[in-house]
């Protein structure tokens, strides 16, 4: 004989999980706010440490030129040196006097390039002095990013679970009405209860049409056994849709938000108000959990109400 299972410990589960999923979530906004706040800083910062950073390559452009003079004269005055003295006395004058306009040359050379060694050093103390701080921006940015990193990948994994908890919770939920109700078994197959979270583009509508069907039809059978005398949920459907779009919202639309305004150097990192975004994505995700929560707490009592009643079903 099949029998109508009491699955409330997984749904209480889910709802705890939830709970959980909301204190991660609202630590890992308060990480993210502590991230943006050095972020903000470095990102104003790093005008001046390029404009540095460029001046410093332009001093430092002419000195390869130098240099390359100064070594190609110091060549040639070296091999100027080694050459023997020739006998004829006037090609002795013009040999002297070759070596002496290579050495003034060479002087010459060297001290342009002294020049440009004192003016790269002069720079290099002006960048330095714009760089130390920027690098320990870099750092701290560095550091709170990768705390930020750590809450999220746990809300994450706690999402993640509670999925997987609801999806039991729904499987098993769809296998009780496939046994009280015949016409269930043309209705989604339980295992949508999971898959449907996961599959690319079905995980748009796929795990509504789960949950609406085991919502429903639980409130439908047990008026249509007497059971209950009327509905658990009188705006079932409103109740569904507004759980699911504060899900699509809170999940979808505003992980693209808080990425576009904390992340991306573009219009929404520069117009919007970052604590705001902050503080609305935590309001999106409070009411998206409450909500659920509250349809979950429904969905177990009429499971329970179901499992209590089960001598009036057929389960042969």
């Amino acid at each position: 004989m099949k029998k109508i299972t009491n699955n409330a410990f997984f749904g209480k589960l889910a709802v705890l999980f939830n709970v959980l999923i909301l204190g991660m979530f609202i630590v890992s906004m308060f990480c993210l706010l502590r991230f943006d706040k050095v972020n903000v800083k470095l990102v104003r910062e790093k005008p001046a440490y390029e404009k540095a950073e460029s001046e410093l390559r332009d001093v430092e452009k002419p000195r390869r030129q130098a240099q390359a003079e100064v070594d190609y004269y110091d060549d040639k005055l070296n091999t100027l040196k080694q050459q023997p003295v020739p006998e004829n006395r006037k090609l002795v004058k013009e040999h002297q006097e070759e070596i002496e306009r290579t050495e003034n040359t060479l002087a010459g050379k060297q001290a342009e390039l002294a020049k440009v060694d004192d003016a790269i050093q002069l720079q290099n103390i002006l960048f330095e002095a714009v760089k130390t701080p920027f690098d320990d921006l870099t750092n701290q940015v560095k550091s709170s990013k990768n705390v930020f990193s750590v809450t999220l990948w746990l809300t994450i994994i706690l999402f993640v679970a509670k999925i997987l908890l609801f999806g039991t919770w729904n499987y098993k939920n769809l296998r009780n009405l496939r046994i009280t109700s015949p016409w269930m078994k043309k209705s989604s197959s339980p295992y949508w209860a999971y898959l449907g979270w996961f599959i690319p583009v079905y995980n748009f509508f796929k795990p509504y049409m789960v949950f609406s069907e085991v919502y429903n039809e639980s409130n439908y059978i047990l008026l249509d056994k007497n059971i209950i005398k009327k509905d658990i949920d009188d705006n079932a459907d409103f109740n569904l849709g507004l759980w699911w779009g504060l899900l699509i919202i809170a999940v979808l639309a505003m992980s693209f938000v808080l990425s576009a305004t904390f992340f991306k150097e573009g219009p929404m990192f520069y117009k919007l108000p970052h604590a705001s975004v902050a503080v609305t994505a935590i309001v999106f995700w409070i009411l998206y959990l409450i909500q659920e929560s509250v349809l979950i707490f429904r969905g177990v009592k009429m499971n329970q109400i179901l499992f209590e009643n089960h001598p009036k079903f057929d389960l042969h």
